[in-house]
């Protein structure tokens, strides 16, 4: 069975320094294996702060490659802070998380802000109250203004480490507010506690699109394996998916060798090539406009 290629790949979730959680790479270091792969695009996340400029500066060193950033609206930003999602959009970021270690559910399922069950910030520099999309069954004032934002800017909205309610009611006021490009973020991962194929698909019956990341099935984590992914992407279609790395963590491997890893692996359990590109190539390429 041959080797696959990462040509024109895209990685829609890269972690990388400077971060506050210890990370293999820097951005530096990510772009130069994104293109070293002949991959055409990645967009860099962090939990702590906007990564658009951290990608604009970055972008001119790689001219073949396209560096995008985002903003995750975690207490260091505000919160759900339509004032800081609007500032990234403007200056280009191509998506927008939900909270993500700040979040209620998060805090909930792992017991603390800011740790995982293998990984923690090792900082004690939590403000305010958790954070939750939702309250009383509806999306919170400032939830509504960031997907009228989204959908103005035509970006990506990221259900983040929300809870299974949050992300139902958020999907339907996204779809109802215009939004166009929903990803349900690592729907197999810890968080989301209680995912099942079931709710994702009322999800991509919504206009959402699975985005399944190589943590979830990294050795380090395993919460499900590769052939469980497969048959979830089976049912849902692969038209409703993409795979991205979720790599640059110290136990993971580079983020395009995950990513690669990721789609060798389904492409043996009898994914056809033409399904691998969507999920790595025509699928992310389409959610960033390029």
């Amino acid at each position: 069975m041959p080797l696959l290629k990462l040509d024109g790949a895209v990685d829609l979730h890269v972690h990388s320094y400077p971060c506050v959680f210890q990370r293999r790479v820097d951005d530096r270091q990510a772009a130069q294996a994104a293109a070293d792969a002949g991959m055409a695009a990645i967009v860099l996340k962090c939990h702590h702060e906007s990564t658009v400029s951290r990608a604009y500066l970055l972008q001119r060193e790689f001219p073949n490659l396209k560096i995008f950033g985002g903003v995750v609206l975690n207490q260091f930003v505000g919160g759900i802070n339509p004032a800081a999602a609007e500032v990234a959009l403007r200056l280009g970021a191509k998506e927008v998380w939900m909270p993500t270690i700040d979040s209620a559910h998060h805090i909930q399922v792992h017991g603390a802000r800011g740790s995982y069950d293998v990984q923690s910030s090792s900082a004690d520099f939590f403000w305010g109250e958790p954070i939750s999309a939702v309250k009383d069954g509806k999306v919170t004032n400032e939830a509504m203004v960031v997907l009228e934002l989204i959908a103005k800017y035509d970006a990506i909205l990221g259900t983040a480490h929300l809870s299974l309610e949050e992300i139902e009611v958020l999907v339907k006021a996204a779809k109802d507010r215009g939004v166009k490009k929903i990803l349900i973020t690592h729907p197999f991962f810890r968080v989301p506690a209680g995912m099942n194929v079931d709710f994702l698909m009322q999800m991509v019956r919504l206009g959402a699109i699975g985005e399944f990341g190589y943590c979830t099935i990294s050795p380090m984590w395993a919460y499900v394996n590769l052939q469980f992914t497969k048959e979830v992407m089976d049912v849902i279609g692969y038209d409703n998916c993409v795979v991205m790395s979720d790599a640059g963590q110290s136990h993971n491997p580079l983020p395009p060798e995950a990513l690669w890893l990721y789609a060798q692996g389904l492409y043996e359990k009898g994914v056809s090539v033409g399904n691998v590109e969507k999920l790595i190539d025509k699928i992310p390429k389409a959610l960033l406009n390029i």
